[in-house]
C-alpha cells in the first residue's frame, strides 16, 4: 500500500466528516441557507488569498520542471474562474443576507477563529513535501465533496458551480497530480511530519465547515 493510500485508510473517518458535512450535503442539495452560503464564501476568499501564497511556495519548491508547469497552471486557473465565482455570488447574495450576517458584508469581515487557525498552519508548512501534501489533503475533500455527494436536479448557479470547480476531469487529474507528487516526493524522513500535516488539514476542514455553518 502506497504511502497515500495509508494516509487515506488511516484517517478515513476524518475524510468522511469533512465530506458528509451539513455544510458540504446541503449546498450539493441546494438547501444551504443563503447567509451560510455567505459566510463560507466571505472566509473561504479570506483562506483563498493566503492560500495562494502556498501555492507559491509549492512552485518555488519544486524540483521537477514538468510538475512545475502544472503548479503553475493551477495558480492561473484559481486566479481567474475560482475567484470569479467568489465575485459573483458574493455580491448577488450580500444585500439578501445583511440582516443575518451583517459583520459578513461589511467592507472588513472578522476572520473566523477556526479560519484563523487554518491560516496559520498554512504559515507553518515550509518544505515542500508538506506543502504538496496540504494541498492534497484539501483539494481530496473538495474533489470528494463534489463527486461522492448526490446533486440535486437543477441546481442554481451559486450552488452548481461550486460544484463545477470542485469536479470532473480537470479537477480529478489536478488531484491525482498532487496524489503522485506526494508519493513522489515523500521519503522517511519526511513521512511523519507529512502525515501530521494531512491529519491536521483534515481536522481544520471539519472545523471550518462547522463554525461557517452555525455563524449568525
Amino acid at each position: 500500500m502506497s504511502f497515500v493510500d495509508l494516509l487515506l485508510h488511516k484517517y478515513a473517518s476524518q475524510l468522511s466528516g469533512a465530506v458528509t458535512h451539513q455544510l458540504t450535503q446541503q449546498l450539493c442539495s441546494g438547501t444551504l441557507p443563503d447567509h451560510v452560503l455567505f459566510t463560507y464564501l466571505t472566509q473561504d476568499l479570506m483562506f483563498f488569498n493566503s492560500g495562494l501564497q502556498v501555492f507559491g511556495k509549492a512552485l518555488a519548491q519544486c524540483d521537477d520542471a514538468r510538475a512545475a508547469i502544472v503548479l503553475g497552471k493551477q495558480i492561473g486557473f484559481i486566479c481567474n474562474d475560482e475567484n470569479d465565482y467568489f465575485k459573483i455570488v458574493l455580491d448577488q447574495l450580500r444585500d439578501s443576507v445583511s440582516a443575518k450576517v451583517a459583520d459578513m458584508t461589511s467592507s472588513k469581515p472578522p476572520v473566523l477563529p477556526a479560519v484563523a487557525q487554518y491560516i496559520d498552519f498554512m504559515a507553518t508548512l515550509n518544505t515542500y513535501p508538506e506543502v504538496i501534501t496540504f494541498m492534497y489533503a484539501m483539494e481530496k475533500v473538495y474533489l470528494d465533496w463534489a463527486e461522492e455527494t448526490e446533486l440535486a436536479a437543477d441546481l442554481p448557479y451559486k450552488h452548481k458551480e461550486w460544484i463545477v470547480l470542485h469536479s470532473g476531469e480537470a479537477f480529478t487529474a489536478w488531484t491525482a497530480f498532487l496524489k503522485s507528487e506526494v508519493e513522489r516526493v515523500v521519503d522517511d524522513s519526511t513521512a511523519k511530519d507529512c502525515e501530521r500535516v494531512f491529519h491536521q488539514t483534515l481536522e481544520l476542514e471539519i472545523a471550518f465547515f462547522q463554525e461557517c455553518y452555525r455563524y449568525e
